[in-house]
C-alpha cells in the first residue's frame, strides 16, 4: 500500500471508524458541551454620506451647541432629529430621568 503524501487529518481518517475499547467507550457516552464563549460582534461601521468638509463643519456645530446646552446647566441631552420641507433639523432635547 502506497501512502499519499500532504493530506489533512479528515482525508487521512475518512472513512475509517474508531473501535469501542474501555479506553474510549467513557467518552462515547458524553454528550458534547456548548462552547461558554460567546460570538464577539464586530461594531457596525456608520457611514454619512457628506464630504469631508461638511461632516467637519456638522461636528463642530453639533460640539458647540452641545457645549451651550451644558454651559445653560440643562443636564444631559439628547438629538432630536426631524424632516420637514426638504430640510433636515437636528435639535437638542433633554434626557427623560
Amino acid at each position: 500500500m502506497k501512502i499519499r503524501k500532504n493530506l489533512s487529518d479528515a482525508e487521512m481518517f475518512r472513512g475509517s471508524r474508531e473501535k469501542l475499547t474501555f479506553e474510549n467507550s467513557v467518552y462515547a457516552d458524553e454528550k458534547p458541551q456548548p462552547a461558554k464563549i460567546k460570538a464577539v460582534k464586530t461594531p457596525v461601521q456608520k457611514t454619512i454620506l457628506l464630504p469631508d468638509e461638511a461632516l467637519e463643519r456638522l461636528n463642530r456645530f453639533l460640539l458647540e451647541i452641545s457645549m451651550e446646552w451644558l454651559k445653560n446647566k440643562n443636564g444631559d441631552c439628547s438629538w432630536k432629529v426631524t424632516k420637514e420641507n426638504g430640510r433636515i433639523i437636528i435639535m437638542p432635547a433633554a434626557n427623560k430621568k
